[in-house]
């Protein structure tokens, strides 16, 4: 009787993990870092960057995904800093990932070595992370990359940052634009180039530092949510208070208020919980 039981648990929990036909992004809460975890309709997971603890990475993808379940579609480092690519070290460590995105940018840390290492060594595929590349994660759900360009940035002071993967996530009329940590630089290039940058879901840039989020970035990306992934009471004082006095306009969550942010579409209608 009791392993029936077992039994029944069991299915039932599968039965809860499979895809609801919605796309769900969540960030984490993940301290001072970004870590945005994506399951498709049809179940595809993405998981760009991973903050900069791999405990609370690995306790928060625990908790969002069934504990059978060790394998990632794609997994982008949007840059090498140690906040958004520490906690991914152990998930290439202990997931099965089909392939990566990283744009090559140049890091001499300890943890950037092992993380190239453990793409060798598990022969991932690191696919092309330049603006046009798209890829197609199942129920009419796209996410294409519109920086770096087919070269990358030199000389701005912020090298790394202004290299950040930019990514736009398009559910039908649902959108989220993910700008990793790019600067004013980057941000003043994205709406000269044209490129589609308006957006339902914004994720600030940089975790809402004074040296992103412009006027002009603000204006072009007109989103009705701004996500900031941000640690509390962290040492740098993210978000900014002149980025918080450029957004009033805009519904504004944090991760060090609210916990992990998850936004719920079906291409239509959204909806967003937050753990707290």
């Amino acid at each position: 009787m009791g392993g029936l039981v077992i039994i029944l648990i069991l299915v039932w929990i599968a039965v809860g993990s499979l895809p609801d036909g919605k796309l769900h992004v969540v960030f984490f809460d993940v301290g001072q870092g970004d870590a945005i975890f994506i399951q498709s309709p049809t179940g595809q997971q993405v998981l760009i960057d991973g903050g900069p603890d791999p405990a609370t990475l690995l306790a928060r993808l625990g908790e969002q995904m069934p504990f059978w379940d060790r394998s990632l579609d794609l997994v982008i480092l949007t840059h090498p800093d140690a906040d958004h690519l520490t906690g991914l070290v152990p998930v290439l460590e202990r997931y099965r990932v089909g392939q990566v995105f990283d744009t090559g940018h140049p890091s001499h840390t300890s943890t950037y070595t092992r993380w190239q290492e453990l793409l060798t060594e598990k022969e991932i595929p690191v696919l092309d992370s330049r603006s046009g590349t798209q890829v197609a994660l199942g129920g009419r759900v796209t996410l294409t990359v519109l920086h770096p360009g087919p070269k990358l940035m030199a000389g701005t002071g912020a090298d790394s940052n202004n290299n950040s993967i930019v990514t736009r996530l398009v559910s039908g009329q649902v959108s989220v634009l993910l700008p990793g940590d790019i600067e004013a630089e980057v941000e003043h290039e994205l709406v000269r180039s044209g490129q589609p940058l308006a957006s339902t879901v914004l994720k600030a840039p940089h975790h809402g530092s004074n040296t992103s989020s412009t006027p002009a970035f603000l204006k072009a990306a007109n989103p009705q949510w701004v996500i900031i992934s941000v640690g509390r009471d962290n040492r740098l004082g993210h978000p900014a208070p002149d980025v918080l006095a450029r957004l009033v306009a805009y519904t504004v969550i944090r991760t060090d208020e609210r916990g992990n942010v998850e936004m719920i579409t079906d291409g239509q209608h959204l909806s967003i919980k937050t753990q707290r």
